[in-house]
């Protein structure tokens, strides 16, 4: 005579069917973060939209709970576990015998949209930083230059120096204000940048004032200068490359 043993999948353990709709949606709804997140224009609307982001997570994950409860799945041990959704996605997967894949891709989703939004990316920009950045930005960027040039800003204040330029960047109130400073002609000049950051996109980047030998050039003058530094300094160059090649030909 023989006894059969209880079966280890009964109870809990046992898979049962369920949709589990509302579950891959609070997953992905990270990355639907990070896509939306490309038409913010604010950093108001940015926190906005990760605040809403967090409240659907967190009411994806009770309404999922409460269509197993319709379902007549005792879900008393996953309590509030719905206002953390990984948590939630853990337990739920354990009560239903679910993949719990599912709980690994959602943290790793998070984690990613954590380290990879505007938010987090605003609070790692410093003084530091936007000198790094400014010389090696196009001079097509600069909202008060009209006209095209494939040349970065440094190339063609270094271009202009007769010694080597010095970046200076402050923070402000709007953002940063970044100063080049340099020599020609033995005469000191300073080139006074603006940039705009609300601590999660940029608005606006351009040149606010121009210094030469402690001077304030007014408008008409730094007209003459910019021309000087950022137009002509790509003609002088596509014009020795002609006559290089040229030469070359001859």
């Amino acid at each position: 005579m023989f006894v059969q043993t209880p079966s280890v999948n009964d109870g809990i353990t046992n898979k049962i069917k369920v949709p589990i709709g509302y579950i891959l949606y609070t997953v992905f709804l990270p990355v639907i973060g990070l896509f939306l997140e490309r038409y913010a224009y604010s950093f108001t609307v940015a926190v906005v939209l990760w605040v809403l982001v967090v409240v659907l997570m967190c009411v994806s994950c009770a309404l999922d709970k409460r269509m197993l409860a319709d379902r007549d799945i005792n879900t008393a041990a996953l309590g509030k576990t719905y206002l953390l959704p990984p948590l939630y996605i853990y337990k739920r997967q354990s009560l239903v015998g679910g993949e719990s894949m599912l709980c690994v891709a959602s943290i790793t989703l998070i984690a990613g949209a954590l380290l990879t939004n505007g938010l987090v990316k605003g609070l790692r920009l410093s003084a530091e930083n936007v000198s790094d950045m400014i010389p090696n930005t196009s001079v097509t960027q600069l909202d008060n230059f009209s006209g095209r040039s494939q040349y970065s800003i440094g190339e063609c204040v270094k271009a202009y120096s007769s010694k080597e330029v010095d970046w200076h960047t402050e923070k402000k109130s709007y953002g940063y204000e970044i100063t080049a400073t340099g020599e020609h002609g033995s005469k000191e000049f300073k080139i006074i940048f603006k940039l705009e950051h609300d601590g999660f996109t940029f608005h606006s980047f351009l040149i606010t004032g121009v210094e030469q030998d402690g001077k304030t050039l007014d408008a008409d003058g730094r007209k003459d200068f910019y021309k000087e530094v950022f137009i002509n300094y790509g003609k002088k160059d596509d014009s020795s490359s002609s006559a290089d090649n040229s030469k070359k030909e001859n």
